[in-house]
C-alpha cells in the first residue's frame, strides 16, 4: 500500500470503489475529465480502470512541463512505443497498429519503437489520431487517449492537444479521451472559454477526494500491517493532524518510514522540501514572481483579509497598490489549485513550504 508507483490493481487502491467504478462506467466515452488535488489519486485511478476494462490505451504524462513541438513529439514518440510494446502480446492487434502508423508521413517503426520527425516532414497530430482510430475501426473496439495533468501542457503544445482532441471527439468515433488536472481552474478553462478550442464539447466528470480521518487512520494501519511494522499511536494522530487525508502524502510517509528508518520529522522536513520546489516552478512562470511570493508568505503566516494583505503587499513594496494587483494573484493562486475560496492553502505541505520560500 506505500508503494510510490501509480496503482494499477483494484486490491492495491485504497477505498476509492465508488470513484474506480464510475470510472470503469464511463471509459469509451468521448471525453471523460477527472480533476482532484495533487497527490489524491488521479493517475492510480485511471491506470487501475484501464487494466481492469482491458481495454487498450496510450497514456500520456504531461508532468513535465511542454512548450514546444519538439518535446510534444518526442513524448508521443515514447508513449506510442510504449502502447506498441504493450500490444505486441496480442499480434493481430499489433499488427494492424503497426500496418496504419507506418502509412503516415513522418512516422517511422523499428520492432516496437516508433519515432515521430518534428521537423518539415513531421506528421498532423490528426493523421497519428486518425491511423490509430483505423486501428479501432478495424478490429472494432475502442483506443483509448489518456492525457494525464493536462493543463502542464503550455503555448503551441497546448493549442496543438486541445485541437486534435476537439478534431477526434467530432470525427474519430473508436478513440475515447481521459484527461486529468489537479489544477483545475486551469483545466476547466479549456471547456468553458469560448475561444478555447475545446469548448462546448460534453465531458463527463469523476472527482478524487481526501481521505476522511478515520480512513487516514486505517490506511496508515494497514499499510503498516502489510509491511509488519508497528509505529505508535501518538505517531499515527500526528500523521493525521499534519498530512490532512491527501493519499499522495500518506504513502510517500508510508515508504520512507518503512524503506528508509526516516522518523517523521526528517519525512516531513523533505516532503516539505518537495512541495517548495513544486511552488518554486509555479513562480518562474509568474511575470510578477516578488509578488506572488509575498503573496503566498502573507497567506500562510495566517493572513488571509484581503484589506490586511493589500495593506501588508503595500508596505513591502513601498508604494500603493491597485485592487487589480491583488485579484490577479489570488485569482491565479486559486485556478492552480494553491489555495481555496476563502484564501487558504488546500495542501499544509504547500502552506509550510510558502512559510521558507
Amino acid at each position: 500500500m506505500f508503494n510510490p508507483e501509480p496503482k494499477k490493481n483494484r486490491k492495491d487502491l485504497y477505498d476509492f470503489e465508488e470513484e474506480l467504478n464510475m470510472l470503469r462506467r464511463y471509459i469509451g466515452q468521448p471525453l471523460v475529465v477527472v480533476t482532484g488535488l495533487r497527490r489524491t489519486g488521479k493517475t492510480s485511478l485511471i491506470l487501475t480502470a484501464l487494466e481492469e476494462s482491458s481495454t487498450p490505451y496510450v497514456f500520456f504524462d504531461l508532468r513535465t512541463v511542454m512548450k514546444s513541438r519538439r518535446e510534444l513529439y518526442s513524448l508521443i514518440s515514447h508513449e506510442l512505443t510504449n502502447f506498441l510494446s504493450r500490444t505486441s502480446r496480442q499480434r493481430r492487434l499489433y499488427e494492424r497498429v503497426v500496418k496504419f502508423l507506418k502509412l503516415v508521413r513522418g512516422v517511422s517503426i523499428s520492432g516496437v519503437t516508433i519515432e515521430l520527425s518534428w521537423g518539415d516532414s513531421r506528421p498532423l497530430l490528426s493523421e497519428v489520431f486518425t491511423a490509430l482510430n483505423e486501428v479501432g475501426e478495424e478490429e472494432d473496439m475502442k483506443i483509448i487517449i489518456v492525457f494525464d495533468e493536462f493543463q502542464k501542457a503550455f503555448g503551441h503544445a497546448s493549442i496543438m492537444l486541445q485541437n486534435v482532441i476537439a478534431y477526434s471527439y467530432d470525427h474519430l468515433r473508436n478513440l475515447s479521451f481521459i484527461v486529468s488536472g489537479s489544477e483545475m481552474g486551469v483545466l476547466y478553462r479549456f471547456f468553458k472559454d469560448p475561444e478555447a478550442p475545446l469548448y462546448g464539447r460534453a465531458y463527463l466528470e469523476v472527482k478524487t477526494r481526501r481521505l476522511t480521518r478515520e480512513e487516514v487512520v486505517d490506511f496508515l494501519l494497514r499499510g503498516f500491517e502489510e509491511a509488519g511494522c508497528r509505529v505508535s499511536e501518538s505517531e499515527i494522530e500526528e500523521v493525521v493532524s499534519r498530512l490532512d487525508g491527501i493519499i499522495g502524502w500518506l504513502t510517500y510517509y508510508g515508504y520512507l518510514r518503512i524503506m528508509h528508518s526516516r522518523n517523521l520529522e526528517e519525512i516531513w522536513r523533505e516532503a516539505v522540501q518537495l512541495a517548495k520546489h513544486e511552488l518554486e516552478n509555479f513562480l518562474n512562470y509568474r511575470v510578477s514572481r516578488r509578488r506572488y511570493k509575498a503573496v503566498l508568505k502573507l497567506l500562510s503566516q495566517g493572513v488571509r483579509n484581503w484589506s490586511m494583505l493589500k495593506t501588508k503587499l503595500e508596505n513591502l513594496e513601498g508604494k500603493i497598490q491597485s485592487d487589480r494587483v491583488l485579484y490577479d494573484i489570488l485569482h491565479t493562486l486559486r485556478k492552480h489549485s494553491i489555495i481555496d475560496e476563502q484564501n487558504r492553502f488546500l495542501d499544509p505541505l504547500m502552506e509550510e513550504a510558502a512559510r521558507i520560500l
